[in-house]
C-alpha cells in the first residue's frame, strides 16, 4: 500500500468517526429533548391535577360547611392528586393539592398548588374616627393617635392632640337627586364580568341627567356579587351619542368587593374628587370589570323602566378605539347625589395637628405640616399653605348595610340563644338574642360571633367581653338594633392574636332624635364601637383603638389609639359564609 493509499484510509475514518459522532450526537440529543419534553408535559399535567385538587376542595369546603378535611390520593386523567386541608383559625383554612404523573407512590412529575380560602369579611377601618354627616365634637385634652376623616363639621375645645391628620369633607346631601328603584316581579338579574348567552358583558353603564348643576358627591348602587370579584373602578362619563364618551372621564372610585354580598344591598361609591356636573345634561355611571365565569356581579334591573333621564347599557370593553355599548331592557337601580354642604374644623385654645389639616374653613390650630382651606384664621402652619384648595370627598364607611344584613341571617341561622351565663367556660354564641341584653358588674364572658341582639345593651363595671381562642387572628362582631349604655371598666377583647379585634356594632338611627346609639362611662373601657347610622358618646378617660359613627361627641380626656393593622380586619362569617380564594395566596411549585 502507498503512502498516500494510507492517508487517504485515515481521513476515511477520521470522516466516518465524525459522521457517527454527530449521528450519536444528535440521537442523544433528540433524547434528551423527548425527555425533557415528556418532563415538561407530565409537570404541565402534574400542575392541572394539583390546581383540580385545590378546585375540589374549596367546592368540598362549602358543600359541607367547613368540615372536609381532605383526600390522601384521587385518581383522575393520567395521572392524581392529594389534599390537605389546615384552619389557621375559625375563618381561614390553608389548601395544599398535590398533583402526580402517574400516581402518587411512583411520581415521575410532581407540583402542589397552595392557597388560603377564608369566609370571612375583610373590612379597613382606615382612619383613628371616622365620622359622618353628624361631624365630630371633640371636648378638651383628647388625643387622637392617628388620623381623623369627617363627613361633617368637626369642633373641638383645648389643648387636643391629633398625630395624624384631620379631614373635613363636603357634606352628602340627605336624599339622591336622581335615582330608580323597582318593586316585585320587575326586578330582575343582570349578570356582568363574565359571558352571559355569548355577551362578553365587561362593562355596565346606567346614564342619568341631574336636575341641578352641582358637584356629585357620590352614588350609590344596588349590587350584588357571586364568588369573590374584586373590586372594581366607577366612572362617571360624559355622553356621545346616546353612549359614554370614552374620553370624558369627570370622576373615579372604587367599589369595594368586601361591601358586597350575595344579597342585593345598596353599596355607596365615593370619587377621588367632586366634579361639578350640569342640568339636563346626561352623565353616565359605569362600572369596569374584567371577565371571570366564577367570579362576578349582578346589578338589579327595573324591567318596568320607571325612570324616565336615562338608559342602561353594556360594552365588552369601554377603552376599544371605537367601542360598541349595547341597550339592555330595563332601567339599574341608583342613586345619585349632588350638591351638599361645606364644613368647618374648628378648635379652640392650643389644639395640635401633627399631620396636614385639610376643610373648607379652618380656625384656631396649630398645623405642623400643611393646610388645604378655601378660609383659615387665628392658625398657625408650620407647613405650606394651600389657599382654594378644593373641599375633600367624602369617603365612604368601611362596613355596608349588606355586610350588615349578612351578619344577622348568619346569627339567625345560628339558632336562638337566651341570657349568658358569666364565667361560663363554654362560649356565648354565635346566635340571636331576642331582646334587651342586661349585665351587672363583673361578668367575664367568652363569644362566638356573630352575635345579633335584637334590643338595647346596658352594662354596669368591669364587664368584659373576649372573642374565642379558636378564630385565631380573626375578628368578631356584636350586632344589635336597639342603644348600648355602659358604666366603667368595660373591655371588648380579641382572641389576643395578631390584630384580631371585637366589635360591638349598632343600627339605632340617631340622625331624627339625636339620642345617641352607644353610650360609654367615664373611666378605663375599651374597645371598638360601629353606629354607622347613631351617635356615640366615648364618655372621659377611655382607650378605644377605633370609632366610627355618624356623629360623635368625644368629651374630655379620652385617647384613640388607632392601630395599623386595622387597616386590613377579617371578620369570621358564621355557619352559612362560603369559602372563596385570598387574593395573593396562590402559590405553586
Amino acid at each position: 500500500m502507498t503512502k498516500e493509499s494510507g492517508q487517504i484510509l485515515v481521513m476515511v475514518f477520521v470522516a466516518v468517526g465524525v459522521v457517527l459522532f454527530t449521528v450519536l450526537s444528535v440521537i442523544a440529543g433528540a433524547q434528551i429533548y423527548y425527555q425533557n419534553a415528556t418532563y415538561a408535559q407530565n409537570a404541565e399535567k402534574a400542575a392541572a391535577l394539583a390546581e383540580a385538587g385545590a378546585d375540589k376542595a374549596l367546592n368540598s369546603l362549602n358543600k359541607t360547611g367547613g368540615s372536609y378535611n381532605g383526600e390522601s390520593e384521587t385518581l383522575l386523567g393520567d395521572g392524581s392528586y392529594s389534599v390537605t386541608i389546615t384552619s389557621t383559625d375559625a375563618a381561614t383554612k390553608v389548601i395544599t393539592a398535590a398533583g402526580y404523573v402517574p400516581n402518587k407512590s411512583q411520581a415521575r412529575a410532581k407540583r402542589t398548588v397552595k392557597i388560603t380560602a377564608s369566609r370571612g369579611v375583610g373590612v379597613a377601618f382606615a382612619y383613628g374616627i371616622q365620622v359622618g354627616e353628624g361631624g365630630l365634637e371633640l371636648g378638651n385634652l383628647n388625643t387622637i393617635q392617628g388620623t381623623i376623616y369627617s363627613n361633617g363639621p368637626i369642633t373641638m375645645g383645648n389643648d387636643n392632640t391629633i398625630t395624624g391628620g384631620a379631614w373635613v369633607a363636603a357634606g352628602v346631601p340627605p336624599t339622591a337627586n336622581q335615582q330608580t328603584d323597582c318593586e316585585g316581579s320587575n326586578c330582575v338579574d343582570f349578570l356582568f364580568g363574565k359571558t352571559v348567552d355569548g355577551q362578553n358583558r365587561q362593562d355596565i353603564a346606567q346614564s342619568f341627567k341631574p336636575s341641578i348643576t352641582d358637584k356629585i358627591r357620590k352614588v350609590s348602587i344596588k349590587i350584588k356579587k357571586f364568588g369573590n370579584p374584586p373590586d372594581v373602578t366607577v366612572r362617571i362619563m360624559g355622553d356621545e351619542g346616546g353612549k359614554p364618551k370614552k374620553n370624558d372621564v369627570f370622576a373615579t372610585g372604587t367599589l369595594a368587593s368586601s361591601l358586597v354580598t350575595s344579597q342585593y344591598g345598596w353599596i355607596d361609591v365615593t370619587f377621588s374628587t367632586n366634579p361639578t356636573l350640569s342640568a339636563g345634561t346626561a352623565y353616565w355611571i359605569m362600572v369596569d370589570t374584567s371577565s371571570d365565569s366564577s367570579n362576578y356581579w349582578s346589578w338589579q334591573n327595573d324591567l318596568a323602566q320607571s325612570y324616565g333621564n336615562g338608559v342602561p347599557k353594556w360594552s365588552s370593553n369601554w377603552s376599544a378605539g371605537n367601542p360598541a355599548w349595547n341597550l339592555l331592557s330595563g332601567d339599574l337601580s341608583f342613586r345619585a347625589y349632588m350638591g351638599g354642604t361645606t364644613n368647618s374644623l374648628l378648635s379652640g385654645n392650643n389644639t395640635r395637628v401633627k399631620g396636614d389639616a385639610h376643610a373648607n374653613t379652618i380656625d384656631r390650630l396649630i398645623i405642623e405640616k400643611d393646610a388645604y382651606y378655601q378660609s383659615i384664621t387665628n392658625s398657625t402652619v408650620l407647613g405650606s399653605s394651600f389657599p382654594g384648595s378644593e373641599d375633600p370627598p367624602p369617603k365612604t364607611f368601611p362596613i355596608s348595610e349588606a355586610n350588615i344584613t349578612g351578619w344577622k341571617s348568619e346569627a339567625a341561622a345560628a339558632g336562638p340563644i337566651s341570657q349568658p351565663t358569666c364565667g361560663s367556660l363554654v362560649a356565648w354564641g354565635p346566635g340571636k338574642f331576642i331582646g334587651d341584653l342586661t349585665l351587672g358588674n363583673a361578668c367575664i364572658l367568652k363569644v362566638k360571633t356573630p352575635i345579633w341582639i335584637t334590643g338595647n345593651i346596658t352594662m354596669g363595671n368591669e364587664n368584659q367581653f373576649t372573642l374565642d381562642s379558636s378564630y385565631g387572628t380573626g375578628s368578631g362582631i356584636i350586632v344589635m338594633d336597639g342603644q348600648a349604655s355602659m358604666g366603667n371598666e368595660n373591655k371588648l377583647l380579641g382572641t389576643g392574636e395578631g390584630n384580631s379585634i371585637l366589635v360591638i356594632l349598632t343600627t339605632y338611627d340617631s340622625r331624627t332624635n339625636n339620642n345617641s346609639a352607644i353610650t360609654i362611662g367615664n373611666i378605663g373601657n375599651t374597645g371598638v364601637f360601629y353606629a354607622d347610622k347613631g351617635i356615640i358618646d366615648p364618655g372621659n378617660n377611655n382607650q378605644f383603638k377605633e370609632i366610627t359613627a355618624w356623629k360623635i361627641k368625644l368629651t374630655n380626656e379620652s385617647i384613640i389609639d388607632y392601630e395599623t393593622g386595622l387597616a386590613s380586619i377579617l371578620f369570621t362569617s358564621g355557619p352559612t359564609g362560603g369559602y372563596t380564594l385570598v387574593k395573593g395566596t396562590y402559590q405553586v411549585k
